[in-house]
């Protein structure tokens, strides 16, 4: 009886974390597509995404979905999100893949920008400048002048990859959107939001998939009959000394 527990124990703790491991994707994302900018939100436009081709223009297990296609939700109140962390509720499916279908990206947190304010209230545009709108709220936006008549803005995202297959466990994504403005500065990409227009333009963004899927509570479970295994073994052997 009690090898019979013992091997089922330890087949259950090596046979599990495999198990939850076979269908997750792991590496690095890279897609395109156009999106929105308001003051209120990031819409992506129809709803989609393209996968960067050729496959060398992803990592890892991603590198088999390159030129497939995905849906993704917008992103709203971009400013509301950020503080404190945590206080966004997850939205699952935020991104999901059309030739992976049990995959999808759970949208948890928007990080707040990180380039300061100071740059924000220079009227003069120059090459370079950064700024991190902190008002009326703290953004999550970084914008970069990359000329006097140029500019790009970027945010990152956390989220949790999902495997459908694989209910309970998730791995950690981190992903950063940047969209370039090929005829404003920042200066008078602030101005024109703040007046209520929205700018359409492209985007692209990068995500790390990386680590093992967290364990579920099933697999605490099989975890814990090994540890009972074990220590019957080990009373068994105390008895016959």
């Amino acid at each position: 009886m009690t090898k019979s527990i013992l091997t089922l124990s330890v087949l259950a703790m090596v046979g599990m974390p495999f198990a939850a491991q076979a269908s997750f994707i792991t590496g690095v994302l890279n897609i395109t597509g156009t999106a929105n900018i308001s003051l209120g939100a990031v819409s992506f436009v129809d709803g989609d995404f393209l996968i960067n081709s050729p496959a060398s223009s992803q990592q890892g297990g991603f590198m088999a979905l390159n030129g497939t296609t995905g849906t993704i939700d917008d992103i709203t109140n971009p400013p509301e999100v950020t503080t404190p962390p945590g206080s966004f509720p997850p939205v699952s499916d935020f991104m999901t893949f059309a030739i992976a279908p049990n995959i999808s990206f759970t949208f948890t947190d928007l990080r707040a920008g990180v380039d300061g304010a100071a740059g924000c209230s220079n009227p003069i545009p120059a090459t370079n400048q950064l700024c991190t709108p902190d008002l009326p709220d703290q953004s999550p936006f970084n914008l970069q002048n990359t000329s006097t008549s140029t500019s790009t803005a970027s945010f990152t995202i956390d989220g949790l990859e999902a495997d459908s297959l694989n209910p309970g466990h998730f791995i950690p994504v981190v992903g950063t959107f940047t969209t370039p403005f090929t005829t404003m500065n920042f200066q008078q990409l602030l101005s024109d939001v703040e007046a209520g227009e929205t700018i359409t333009t492209p985007f692209s963004a990068q995500f790390a998939v990386s680590g093992t899927p967290e364990p579920s509570s099933l697999l605490e479970l099989m975890m814990g009959i090994g540890l009972v295994g074990v220590s019957l073994v080990y009373r068994k052997k105390l008895k016959r000394a």
